[in-house]
């Protein structure tokens, strides 16, 4: 089975390729997407046809409780249709994927070519989209883009003891390993 990352954003795609592709080798798959909703459509084909097993990782956009436990909702929901559940796994980032930027200051000061305030840092881990789009003086339409090209020669290793980061590790692994029980 090959191990395929559904995300939001070339950037985040980019910092998972470099945290899995070495325990994973060239068969990891990191599709992004542009939006949400992509994300789930995406995710869904690939599942459709059974050759690869999905970690699906979507930000929530929000730090309240009850709107992540109603995304994993809908998610679990929108992907609990396919017949192989074990195919799949849902892994949420609080608020977005970006805020793993956040988590690590030495891997922020090598984006920002700069030490970054603490304040920035707070403010970064509540909205990382927003204080990025700040510090770097960009619209959104461009984040993406540019932290593309900053994140090629930045080391991100710092990132994967993230949470989100070692869930879709263990899951790539679990199947890899022969440990996930697969209905066939």
């Amino acid at each position: 089975m090959i191990p395929c990352l559904v995300i939001r954003g070339v950037a985040n795609a980019l910092v998972f390729r470099k945290l899995l592709e070495p325990e994973f080798g060239p068969e990891l798959r990191v599709l992004e997407t542009d939006v949400f909703s992509e994300s789930v459509s995406l995710a869904r084909s690939v599942l459709g046809n059974r050759k690869a097993i999905v970690a699906l990782v979507a930000g929530t956009r929000s730090a309240e409780r009850q709107k992540i436990r109603e995304l994993y909702r809908f998610l679990i929901y929108a992907l609990v249709q396919i017949d192989y559940p074990d195919l799949w796994k849902v892994v949420l980032v609080v608020p977005d994927a970006e805020v793993l930027l956040f988590q690590e200051p030495s891997v922020l000061r090598q984006v920002l070519g700069r030490e970054p305030t603490e304040e920035e840092v707070t403010r970064g881990r509540a909205e990382p989209l927003l204080v990025l789009e700040e510090l770097l003086g960009l619209e959104k339409l461009r984040l993406d883009e540019e932290l593309c090209r900053r994140l090629e020669t930045v080391d991100v290793s710092p990132l994967a003891g993230h949470t989100a980061v070692q869930q879709v590790r263990q899951f790539f692994r679990d199947h890899r390993d022969g440990r996930a029980s697969l209905p066939f």
